[in-house]
This record gives C-alpha cells, structure tokens and sequence, in this order.
C-alpha cells in the first residue's frame, strides 16, 4: 500500500515512536472521497466524531459519500460543512442525509448531531440549487460559518480561516460585483498533535485569464496560516487558485486535488501541477483528470491522510 510518511517535528517517519497508551489510540484520519469532479472531505476524530466537509455533486452522495460512511459504521455526523453553493460541493448532501435506502425520514438516516455551517445564505435555497431537501424532512439547522470561528471535533481543532470574504485577521477581499462564489469558499485549518492540513475548498489566488481574474483571497490569507503539512488544492487545480506567493508562504510537503475524470474544465492545470512540483510537493490525484504530465500519483479512488498520537501522518492510497 503506497503511503508517503512524516515525522512529527524532524520531517520524516519515526516508527515505534509511541509507547504504552499513547500507542493505542486510533489515528486521525482525513478521507479525501473521490466524489468524480467535486469534493467531499470526512474528518474523523480519534475518538470516533466525524464532521463532513461538503458532499459532493449530485449522485456522488449516495454513489460514493454513503457507502464512505457505511464502510467506517458511521451512522452520525457532529457537523456539516458546505463550503460554498455550487453544486458539485452541496448537490450529494440531501443523498447523505438520506443514507443507504435514499428515502429520508427513515431509520438509515444519516444523523446530525450538531448544525450544517455554511458561508452565508443563498435567495432560493440556503444550500444551493442542486440539493433541495425537499418536503419529506425538516432541513437541520444551519449556522453561518464566520472567519475565526473553531469547530472542535475531539481532540481534533478545526479553525475556519476564510469565509465569505472575510479572513481570519477580520480583513473581507473585494470579491467584486457580483461577488466570486469561489471566492466566497470556507476554508478549514485542521490542527492536531502539530499536524496541520489546509482544505482550501474554491479559495481564489487572483488567477483566470485577463480580464476574468478572480480575487486574492490566497495572498493575504497565507501568512495567516503559515506553514502546513497538507493541502487540499483549491478548486481542483484549477490555475485560478495555488499561487505561488501562497505556496512559498505555507510549505506543504503533501497536495491532495479532487478531480474528476473527462471533466468540463480541464482539471487540474499544469501550471499548478508544474509550480507544486517545483516546490517539492508530494501530489495525489482522486482520479487521472486532464493531467498530462508525470508525477502526482492518480489513487483512482479515495486519498486517505492517517495522523498518530505524535503527529506523524501518512497518505493511504486504495
């Protein structure tokens, strides 16, 4: 099983560095689902609380995200986390929700125990046009996610860095008029024993083509995060995002892009694969994308982070 290793301070593997209780407790573990050409992230805790971010596109929450949860018997949520309203992060949710049997109201549910946090609200539909909850069930109660707020998840912290503008300092970017919804992402710092990973969700870095450039939310935002171990790429490596100026500032080792197969965009770039590459970056792919050059390592499948009582981490391939 291929797995890139890290120490917790000296940046390299430290086997056999737990001892006695220490050695017992069951990892962090950080499941990059590979929902086709969207994102869905599941945080679970050593303790056993798992906290979903995003849920994927329409047909990826019961085709990939339910059979995720299924697989590791969980059967409860402490929160959800729709990072911003386009539809291949929210379309799979009322899926999830609705567990194995698709019909929600019925003893298979999904559960919530906490709220859905999401960057604002939407006119029409708080979780966007591609996952109506519809009449069957009350939808659960949602919280707007503000820039500085910690969701604690066990032992695990979860810091929302960005959110609809704003960055962790208070600072709101210009996201222009009308204002860029991938600009308008949450973004999640999740901390544990000195491990930190970025899930950057579509954070914008100022990139596009001229005249079409999206806000630097990356910019100002990576000084604010500092170094980390692990990324999720923002928007799928598209070259609107991953500036260089934001991986100089956060140094991953490990850049993790969910990417879907044949899709409509061109994901990833090879300009973000090229500059991740150059910096010395481990890259794992869900799937193949339009990648066209040698390098990342395509899982065809789940990217799985597992983090120890000390820190160290691993990357677990399917």
């Amino acid at each position: 099983m291929p797995s890139f290793n890290r120490g917790a301070s000296a940046g390299i593997d430290r086997p056999g560095s737990l001892q006695g209780d220490d050695a017992a407790i069951e990892p962090l573990r950080i499941f990059v689902i590979d929902v086709g050409q969207g994102d869905a992230t599941l945080i679970q805790a050593p303790s056993g609380e798992a906290m979903l971010v995003d849920a994927g596109p329409v047909g990826a929450g019961i085709g990939r995200v339910v059979p995720a949860l299924a697989s590791r018997k969980i059967a409860q949520l402490e929160y959800i986390v729709l990072t911003h309203f386009h539809d291949d992060h929210t379309g799979g949710l009322s899926e999830v929700l609705a567990g194995q049997d698709g019909l929600l109201g019925t003893a298979d549910d999904i559960t919530l125990k906490g709220e859905i946090y999401v960057r604002g609200t939407q006119e029409g539909s708080s979780y966007g046009d591609g996952a109506p909850l519809g009449a069957e069930r009350a939808a659960p109660p949602e919280r707007a996610a503000l820039a500085g707020d910690r969701i604690g998840l066990g032992d695990c912290d979860v810091e929302v860095v960005a959110a609809d503008g704003v960055l962790k300092d208070g600072i709101a970017i210009d996201l222009g008029d009308p204002p860029d919804e991938n600009a308008r992402s949450i973004a999640l710092l999740i901390s544990y024993k000195g491990f930190r990973m970025l899930i950057a969700a579509d954070l914008t870095g100022g990139g596009n083509d001229p005249p079409y450039q999206t806000p630097d939310m990356e910019t100002p935002l990576a000084p604010l995060i500092g170094d980390i171990d692990v990324l999720r790429v923002a928007h799928h490596g598209s070259h609107t995002s991953t500036n260089q100026a934001f991986l100089d500032a956060t140094k991953p080792e490990v850049a993790i892009i969910s990417v879907g197969d044949g899709n409509d965009f061109f994901h990833p770039h090879t300009s973000v694969i090229d500059q991740l590459i150059d910096a010395g970056v481990s890259v794992y792919q869900t799937e193949r994308g339009y990648l066209d050059r040698d390098g990342p390592v395509v899982a065809d499948g789940d990217v799985t982070i597992e983090v120890k009582a000390d820190g160290g981490y691993k990357v677990v391939l399917p």
